[in-house]
């Protein structure tokens, strides 16, 4: 397989890795090299012959269709020829790690080849910092490169002073990078953890919150959009009224960079911690923490090293060091991972080529054209009574108790599956979490019994773990949220995904359903 860049390189970046594998051969077909492994929209071939050039716009314009932009198209066609996706795969985890693009693997490559070739030590002069400000709407002095959004929780966590009894309020929907350094200071100094509860609505979310504050709280630490379900949660009120009533607002940002749009100045939070591996699609190993301008020098900070502070002197008696520098980036300490940074900014600018808006706008289109695949099953479904309903809704069977599953008259909770995601539009972003019931022929009395002592809003792993199964052997990767007794199906769409992929994933979740026994 030949490699043909269409982008200056020297050729003996071309280094050989392995028996007869080049970096060329690695990276494969792709519009870098005038070839495409991707599949396309139906009768689109403009794109083929065409040329990628990182210092000039795409080629193509998102003009298919000037109504809607966001739709499968040659741009899309195009810019997925850019992603080394394996064409054998359907890849819907989108949540747990982004694909990396050719222009930030080439970044990445050049990188580490002039690194070592002009023993060229990583140096840090804030460039970093200032591009990844101007995308999240706040100052570069206000950012720190971190390694992921865990260690930027736990800078925050640990910038808080808290006594025993204090309150720190967070949602039952954590990962555990965003919930373990807050359990540990419960475990080991006291602290007290409230959980809040996620509702239908952006609105009863915040009212949640505002509900389990007592005059003990002093912190509100929860996802912007948790790793469960793909909620949106209204991080700007929450803010607000945390601000209102001193207390300390900490987010939990992995998911929102790269996915849609973000004002940290306008959200208003004290600490916010985010990651490039995912939605920004940029190497593992990269992310941030940002603390407010306001709130730096009321932060403790227990680990420095170079570039924390601004002077030292071994040979002073005592020794003498000087202070803290004024800027986040006082927790960003030691050697650099250069490479990475350069990864990192690569991926930001592939961000801004493609065009932030109209990512947004894509990769919701493709999650709202999921979700409603998703109620269309439910909602065509007949009930265990055998029977449905002529307008669509799902008729609760005569006997209440022939079935554990209970559904409300909608479908986004019918028998077969209930879909986690609110369907509010404020509310959805590129992921849409559900779960799939248990036919009622499977429900030994057992299940029913353990069934109905769950906590509201947990469940077991049952069929929505086997079909995540289902779908690998498959080859549709998925993730399957085990944590906190969620137990759901998590399916994460970017804007390489396309309709097909969309297509492959129902075709797969309508056999699994069928060898379950639903209609």
């Amino acid at each position: 397989m030949q490699f043909r860049p269409n982008f200056a390189m020297e050729r003996k970046h071309f280094l050989t890795l392995g028996a007869g594998l080049t970096v060329g051969g690695l990276l494969g077909k792709s519009a870098l090299s005038n070839q495409s492994q991707q599949l396309q929209s139906p009768g689109t071939t403009a794109w083929e012959n065409t040329k990628y050039n990182p210092h000039e716009p795409l080629p193509f314009a998102p003009e298919t269709d000037a109504l809607n932009p966001e739709k499968d198209s040659p741009y899309w066609d195009f810019v997925r020829s850019l992603f080394p996706l394996n064409p054998k795969i359907t890849f819907l985890n989108n949540g747990t790690m982004g694909i990396t693009p050719y222009p930030v693997l080439e970044a990445l490559n050049k990188s580490f080849h002039n690194l070592a070739e002009n023993a060229a030590y990583p140096m840090h002069d804030g460039s970093f910092e200032d591009q990844l400000a101007a995308i999240i709407g706040c100052k570069g002095s206000e950012i720190a490169i971190t390694k992921n959004v865990s260690e930027g929780v736990n800078l925050a966590c640990r910038a808080i002073s808290l006594k025993r009894g204090d309150e720190v309020i967070i949602t039952q929907h954590e990962h555990v990078g965003g919930c373990a350094a807050w359990l540990f200071r419960a475990k080991t100094e006291g602290i007290v953890l409230k959980i809040a509860a996620l509702g239908n609505t952006a609105q009863e979310t915040l009212a949640n919150i505002k509900a389990v504050k007592t005059n003990k709280t002093k912190v509100v630490a929860v996802p912007h959009i948790p790793c469960t379900i793909g909620q949106i949660l209204p991080v700007k009120e929450i803010c607000t009224w945390a601000r209102e009533n001193n207390i300390i607002s900490a987010i939990d940002g992995a998911h929102p960079l790269g996915m849609i749009a973000m004002d940290l100045h306008d959200m208003g939070c004290d600490y916010y911690s985010g990651c490039f591996h995912k939605w920004m699609l940029g190497p593992i190993g990269t992310g941030f923490f940002y603390a407010a301008e306001n709130i730096l020098q009321k932060s403790t900070i227990h680990h420095v090293a170079a570039y924390s502070v601004d002077t030292f002197n071994m040979s002073t008696v005592p020794p003498s060091l000087g202070e803290l520098v004024p800027k986040t980036a006082r927790y960003s300490y030691g050697t650099f991972p250069g490479p990475l940074y350069d990864g990192a900014k690569a991926a930001m600018q592939f961000y801004l080529k493609v065009g932030p808006t109209l990512i947004e706008k894509r990769v919701k289109h493709l999650s709202s054209t999921l979700m409603q695949g998703l109620m269309d099953r439910n909602a065509a479904a007949k009930s265990p009574s055998g029977n449905a309903n002529p307008n669509g809704a799902i008729e609760e069977p005569s006997n209440p108790n022939s079935t554990p599953v209970l559904w409300k008259m909608h479908s986004s909770q019918g028998p077969i599956m209930q879909i986690l995601t609110p369907l509010e539009v404020i509310s959805r972003g590129a992921q849409v979490g559900f779960r799939i019931h248990e036919h009622p022929s499977k429900i030994t009395d057992t299940q029913k019994a353990a069934t109905a002592s769950l906590p509201a809003g947990t469940s077991t792993p049952q069929a929505s773990q086997r079909f995540c199964d289902f779908a690998r052997k498959n080859n549709v990767i998925l993730r399957y949220v085990a944590e906190n007794d969620i137990h759901c199906v998590r399916v994460s769409t970017h804007y390489y995904n396309n309709l097909t992929d969309i297509q492959k994933f129902f075709e797969v979740l309508d056999a699994f359903l069928k060898q379950e026994g639903w209609n």
